[in-house]
């Protein structure tokens, strides 16, 4: 419930924590995905992971969408990313 609180205002000026990022769960189902705001694209590689992907807001919580799951929706919903998302403070 902590990280809850931390993750829903780590996005600032197109900015995010690689800290936060990997705290930032995926989302893989929603009620009505038309519900669901883009944040910003995100493409970065940490040491075991890569994200690809899309930041979005469903609700009041921060989620991951990864890029095949864009592509398998995209039929169904047209996505609307106009930024792409920094990631700050690599490797610590």
């Amino acid at each position: 419930m902590q990280w809850e609180k931390i993750l829903r205002d780590s996005v600032k000026e197109g900015t995010i924590r690689e800290l936060h990022l990997r705290h930032v769960p995926v989302l893989k189902t929603a009620e009505n995905w038309n519900d669901v705001k883009e944040i910003g694209a995100i493409d970065h590689r940490t040491k075991y992971a890569h994200y690809k992907g899309i930041l979005v807001k469903y609700g009041e919580r921060l989620f991951y969408v990864s890029e095949e799951r864009m592509q398998a929706l995209s039929p169904y919903r047209q996505w609307k990313v106009k930024s792409k998302l920094k990631v700050t403070d690599v490797g610590k």
